[in-house]
């Protein structure tokens, strides 16, 4: 009975997928990509007998050897499993079985296991793709590029005979050499066999961009877009090249001739766009959407991509019309829905507002609750607003130190700072050791010259995470702006610029210490750079002393005046230019 149970199961097994089912074929390309990875589990051992195998000729070897390496694949014993897939390929001649045992071999990564299967999986399958690509892929291992070089010219006839690329199947072979140099010498050689092929070159440009050989890929890419004129993908390539090695300006003149070629091409108006959204020119890139929503009427995405950007550009009309209009798609309904609230409420429209975040699922939930929170707040419904925090920290715990944060941050607005360091208590006792929490409640702590608590939370951040920069950063200029603990101030910011020699906070601060330190020419170095990465008040104030102590008095009124126009309720510079009576009159002539 038990024998009986045995053969009618691993009949099940067998039988589960009709003719040509059963795993993707390994010969995707993206199988190879990825070797040496261990997936968390490896897909079931589901084959097809062929039809000259009858049931009555299934020996109990073989049922015990595909149960076995069904089992072991699923417990990831990968070894287990491909020595009985192995061995069940041979016993039933199954290309199938041997495509389980090259994928246990691809995830043990040996180099040995995957020859003796690309030689069983070749004698079954001659013509299988995925045979030649695991070849190939044992064949370079072992460093033996002739053979692996005869794999991957099958790997191309094969799929070019399907109508496919074998160019890129081969490159993501080729990719997986260890030296850049060696990757480019095979790559140059198998393409030059073919000169005049659009995917030899585009293959060539993905290896010489993943050796670091910019200008080689670039021309690769540029030489196979002229040889296939229309096809998007080395087109694509070749702009992000350009833009990766930072000529952006070219990029957008080789863009802007591929758009000009190809003008009712949706992905390359969509890349082009992208790139105007990064350039910030909103507007420009709100007419490219136009343009596509003309020849694609409610496109979900087109829809979307104008609302945002009319809100970017504060076209709250036009924002609302076209939101409104995604939502009625039935397509991404939260997105609509949130963004409709804010545009809401930048209309002042604090009811409606709210009506459109309540109606918000999914990825903006939470995001959405808090808003509505926000605006109850603003309405003066301080309470009301404190108790929906809370529904949301109940509804969403996983979320709830941001959810502290932002009902600290309403409280330190509406100038309850007890309150709000109450609020920051209770997160920590809730979530102890925090790190955004302790860095908010050390910065708060030290607005209110708690400096003990500052210096606790501080540290207890830099105690786990030494390199954490802005930590470094506001530790050294709290102590240097509140005590007179300068030495002690430096080493943290001096840690800090180390870690980010450009963040204009940081130099702020570096220039801040050295003025207490009574160095104002460093001061002013440190300054002066912080104020042109970042045009902030709070740096303005800090260069403006630094100056009205040298004597500079004019110079100072100006980097004063100048900063109170762009920030004109700027709390800090209004407080310090105050200090050396200041007003506006001063600066007129």
């Amino acid at each position: 009975m038990q024998n009986r149970f045995s053969f009618y199961f691993f009949l099940l097994l067998l039988s589960s997928v009709a003719d040509g089912a059963g795993l993707s074929p390994i010969a995707d390309a993206q199988r190879f990509a990825g070797v040496g990875a261990k997936p968390n589990r490896v897909p079931e051992a589901v084959v097809q007998l062929p039809k000259t195998v009858r049931p009555s000729e299934l020996r109990v070897e073989l049922i015990y050897a595909v149960l076995v390496g069904q089992i072991a694949a699923q417990r990831g014993e990968q070894e287990m499993a491909f020595t009985h897939f192995l061995h069940g390929a041979r016993l039933a001649r199954l290309p199938r079985l041997a495509e389980l045992a090259a994928n246990a071999a691809l995830t043990l990564n040996d180099a040995t296991a995957m020859q003796q299967t690309a030689d069983l999986w070749l004698d079954l399958a001659p013509q299988a793709i995925g045979a030649h690509q695991l070849a190939a892929y044992a064949r370079l291992k072992a460093d033996d590029v002739p053979a692996a070089m005869e794999h991957l010219r099958r790997i191309i006839a094969l799929a070019a005979a399907e109508g496919g690329d074998g160019y890129g199947r081969a490159a993501h072979l080729v990719s997986k050499l260890e030296l850049p140099e060696r990757r480019l010498k095979l790559m140059e050689t198998l393409t030059s066999e073919e000169p005049e092929s659009a995917e030899a070159w585009f293959a060539r440009a993905i290896v010489a961009a993943g050796a670091d050989r910019h200008e080689e890929a670039v021309d690769a890419a540029q030489r196979a877009s002229d040889l296939r004129p229309g096809w998007n993908l080395p087109r694509i390539f070749l702009v992000q090249l350009l833009l990766k090695r930072g000529d952006r300006k070219q990029a957008r003149q080789v863009l802007e001739a591929f758009v000009n070629e190809s003008p009712d091409d949706q992905r390359l108006r969509l890349f082009y766009a992208q790139l105007l959204i990064d350039e910030r020119e909103f507007s420009h890139a709100r007419s490219l959407f136009e343009q596509m929503l003309r020849n694609a009427p409610k496109a979900p995405d087109v829809l979307f991509a104008l609302g945002i950007l009319s809100l970017q550009l504060e076209d709250l009309e036009a924002a609302r019309d076209y939101l409104i209009q995604l939502h009625a798609t039935g397509e991404r309904r939260g997105d609509s829905a949130y963004y409709l609230g804010q545009v809401e409420e930048l209309a002042d429209n604090p009811e409606a507002a709210v009506s459109w975040y309540r109606k918000v699922a999914g990825e903006h939930a939470v995001d959405a609750g808090v808003r509505v929170a926000l605006v109850r707040a603003k309405q003066g419904e301080v309470e009301r607003a404190r108790e929906l925090l809370q529904q949301l920290r109940d509804q969403w715990p996983e979320d709830a130190p941001m959810i502290y944060l932002v009902e600290g941050t309403i409280l330190i607005e509406l100038d309850r700072p007890d309150a709000a360091m109450a609020v920051y208590d209770k997160a920590l006792e809730a979530f102890p050791g925090d790190h955004d929490l302790l860095y908010t409640r050390g910065l708060h702590a030290s607005s209110l010259d708690r400096l003990d608590i500052m210096e606790s939370d501080f540290k207890a951040i830099l105690a786990e995470d030494p390199d954490s920069a802005e930590t470094l950063n506001a530790l050294g200029y709290s102590l240097a702006d509140r005590t007179e603990r300068f030495t002690e101030a430096l080493s943290y910011i001096e840690r800090a610029l180390a870690l980010k020699p450009d963040d204009p906070a940081i130099l702020d601060s570096m220039g801040w210490v050295q003025f207490r330190l009574g160095n104002p020419e460093q001061a002013l170095e440190y300054l002066r750079k912080a104020l042109a990465l970042m045009p902030d008040g709070e740096i303005a104030a800090h260069l403006g002393e630094v100056l009205w102590t040298l004597g500079r008095h004019d110079e100072a009124r100006s980097i004063w005046e100048a900063a109170r126009e762009r920030e004109p309720d700027h709390e800090y510079l209004l407080r310090l230019i105050g200090r050396y009576n200041f007003t506006r009159s001063d600066s007129q002539p």
